[in-house]
């Protein structure tokens, strides 16, 4: 079994810390979840501070703690899909498929 920490979706974290899930960052699934959710508006042209990724537990990360995680899982298959910001590497989602 394994117990180690694993990126498995992208998420958006609105101001009050509600989170939606997604394949990608404001992808076509996730603008459908934002259009037929009464309180959608919240998690409209989030910055990048508020787009990152969720574990199998459902733990919000950031794109840079998602980046170390995915890296120590393996899941990193093109590193250089992934962005460089002043604290280190941040994942995006092309650099896990």
């Amino acid at each position: 079994m394994r117990t180690e920490r694993r990126v498995v979706s992208a998420a958006i974290r609105a101001a009050d810390g509600s989170v939606l899930l997604g394949v990608r960052h404001y992808s076509p699934d996730m603008h459908a979840q934002i259009e037929q959710r009464r309180d959608g508006w919240k998690f409209e042209n989030r910055l990048d501070y508020d787009q990152g990724f969720v574990d199998q537990h459902g733990v919000f990360m950031s794109r840079y703690e998602a980046y170390a995680v995915a890296e120590a899982a393996g899941q990193i298959r093109y590193p250089e899909a992934c962005g460089q910001g002043l604290d280190g590497p941040k994942l995006y989602s092309e650099g896990l498929y």
